[in-house]
């Protein structure tokens, strides 16, 4: 197998789980980001920037990979062992935006509930 092509397998492969993985996540961060934003503008962008994150970040890790070997079974394996650090990429982005929403989400002030007189 190719070397240009296992470089570019393994990208592919990143950037399609990524996006997958990214756009099953968006409809829930969004509604948590409406929730802690206020305004839709607001959710929007920064789950527009989450996903961005999401893709982005493994697609580094990926470009970075330069692959050696030339058996199709050492290829192989070694496609796969990229493909893992890109998804750990993906993991990294996803628990850094998780902290950040916990924290704004724990500091976020709450209506209090009025007692009816």
């Amino acid at each position: 197998m190719n070397t240009i092509l296992i470089y570019l397998a393994q990208l592919i492969v990143t950037l399609l789980a990524c996006l997958g993985l990214a756009a099953y996540i968006r409809p829930h961060l969004r509604r948590v980001l409406a929730d802690l934003c206020g305004t839709e503008e607001r959710a929007l962008f920064w789950t527009v920037f989450s996903n961005l994150m999401l893709v982005v970040m493994p697609v580094i890790f990926g470009l970075g990979f330069v692959p050696v070997a030339e058996t199709s079974p050492a290829a192989f394996f070694e496609l796969a062992d990229q493909l893992r650090w890109n998804l750990l990429g993906f993991i990294f982005s996803l628990v850094c935006i998780a902290g950040a929403v916990a924290f704004f989400a724990m500091v976020a002030p709450r209506p209090t509930k009025q007692q009816g007189g």
